[in-house]
Order: C-alpha cells, then sequence, then structure tokens
C-alpha cells in the first residue's frame, strides 16, 4: 500500500507541476519564446505520461481492466516523447551556445516546428513498427531500447559536455573583458550570465534524466536475458523503475522554477498573488 501511496503522491506533484508550465507559456506571451516551446513539449509529455502511468494502473488493481496493454504501450510512447523532447531542447541550446552567430539563421520557426513534430513522431513510428514487425520480443525491445535510451544517454552526455565547455570559455572571457573594459559592462554579464544558467539548467535536466533512464535501461536490458531476469528481485525493481520514472516527469518543473529565469520569474507571481489572495 505504501507504494501506491507514495506514487500517486509524486504523481499528484509531477501533474500540477507539469500543468503550471504549460498554462505558464500560455497565458503569458514574454514566455512564448523559441527555447520555451522545447519545454512545452517536454511538459506535456511529462504530464501525459505521469496521467497515464500510476492513476490507471492504480484503478486497474482495484477494479480490474482489460486493456493494461494499452496501459503500458501509452507509458512506453509518452516516455520516449519525454525523451526526444529532451534531445530537441538540448539542440537548441547546443546551437545557441556554441553557435551563436548561426543560431537564428539555424533555429527558424520552421525547423522548431520539425523538430517538435519528430519528437512527437519518431516514437510512434520507430517504436511501434519494430514492436509490430519483429516477432520476437526480446528483439524488438532490445532495438526500442538502442534507440530510445542508449543513444539518447550517450548523445545528451556529449552534446551535454561540449555546452558546459563552451558556456565557461564563454564566461571566462566575458570576464576577462570586463576587467579590461569598463564601458558596456551591463550587457557583456548579461550574456555570460545567461550562457552559464542555460548551461546549468541542461547539466541538472540531463542529469536527473541520466540517473532515471539508466537504471531503467540496465533492468531493460536485464530482462532481455532469463538468467539475468531471473536473479533480480522483481518486486523491488518494479517500484524503484516505477518511482525514477515519476521523479523524472515531476523533477522538471522544479528545474525551471529554479534555474530558467523567465520561468522562475513566472512561478514567483504565481505564488505571490495566492500569497496575497489569503492574506
Amino acid at each position: 500500500m505504501w507504494f501506491w501511496i507514495t506514487s500517486l503522491f509524486l504523481t499528484t506533484i509531477a501533474i500540477l507541476g507539469n500543468t503550471l508550465v504549460i498554462y505558464l507559456i500560455i497565458t503569458r506571451r514574454r514566455l512564448r519564446t523559441k527555447a520555451n516551446w522545447f519545454l512545452f513539449s517536454l511538459a506535456v509529455a511529462d504530464l501525459s505520461l505521469a496521467a497515464v502511468f500510476i492513476p490507471p494502473h492504480f484503478r486497474c488493481r482495484i477494479a480490474g481492466c482489460s486493456h493494461a496493454e494499452v496501459i503500458l504501450y501509452l507509458v512506453s510512447y509518452f516516455g520516449d516523447v519525454s525523451v526526444t523532447s529532451i534531445m530537441a531542447f538540448t539542440v537548441d541550446r547546443y546551437c545557441a551556445i556554441v553557435l551563436p552567430l548561426k543560431y537564428t539563421r539555424i533555429m527558424t520557426k520552421t525547423t522548431i516546428s520539425l523538430l517538435l513534430m519528430s519528437a512527437w513522431l519518431a516514437p510512434l513510428i520507430l517504436d511501434t513498427i519494430p514492436t509490430l514487425a519483429l516477432s520476437n520480443e526480446n528483439i524488438a525491445q532490445l532495438t526500442s531500447m538502442v534507440i530510445f535510451q542508449f543513444t539518447p544517454c550517450i548523445f545528451l552526455a556529449i552534446a551535454t559536455r561540449k555546452i558546459i565547455k563552451i558556456a565557461n570559455n564563454h564566461a571566462r572571457r566575458t570576464s576577462i573583458l570586463l576587467k579590461q573594459l569598463k564601458f558596456n559592462r551591463a550587457s557583456q554579464r548579461l550574456r555570460g550570465k545567461s550562457e552559464v544558467s542555460s548551461a546549468r539548467l541542461i547539466t541538472i535536466m540531463v542529469g536527473i534524466f541520466l540517473a532515471c533512464y539508466i537504471s531503467q535501461s540496465l533492468s531493460s536490458l536485464c530482462a532481455c536475458f532469463p538468467s539475468c531476469k531471473a536473479s533480480q528481485p522483481e518486486q523491488v525493481v518494479r517500484y524503484v523503475l516505477s518511482f525514477l520514472l515519476i521523479i523524472n516527469s515531476g523533477a522538471n518543473p522544479f528545474v525551471y522554477a529554479l534555474f530558467k529565469r523567465d520561468i522562475k520569474k513566472e512561478f514567483s507571481r504565481v505564488f505571490l498573488c495566492k500569497r496575497k489572495t489569503v492574506r
């Protein structure tokens, strides 16, 4: 019972947090930036994942259901969309920090639309086709793991390392320039802080993702081999992976609220407004 109470509590936090992010981006014009549309896509995927994961399973446990496979497929799909959305956001921040002079030319409305469409269509195509085409369930699962777990982990780790390195170099150069130049100080400092802030945001998001998905990937890989699967304590593994999946979906809104300045301001305004109302 403790598992369901804890998981439902975490699910409620994930749903409320992602719903607030979606609401703010839709209703606040200042938040409708290029980067935030990727966060909007990620928030929708995380909200959907949280909504179709624990609550339907809890209902099935109490009342029974005949659509457990549909629930599992939806969880898998929205989990994959969450992964591809993080990758799309990382591509955007990579271009902004590593290729700042080409960013506006690369990240046009068309490019952003294509990246967002790909984030939602790629899991539908690349996960569904192998599952239907391959008769061996283990091979289908292994193919899905390579595409949506192993490859994203490697890509995100390499891209994040590059982003951190470039952002730190830019911040160091900006610091040197500020010591040499006495004018235009505010704008120089702003750019350096913006790049470091973006790098910090990506680092934390990717760090949480890797912590959650590497464990899931290793468990999924083990499940493909009968001897390894038999050695795992099934219930404990299922509980741990479920918690990691919910935590990954629910953590991102708190990361935005703490480390993304525009969303942080709007979060503060929302909660300050609520406090005034209570008084």
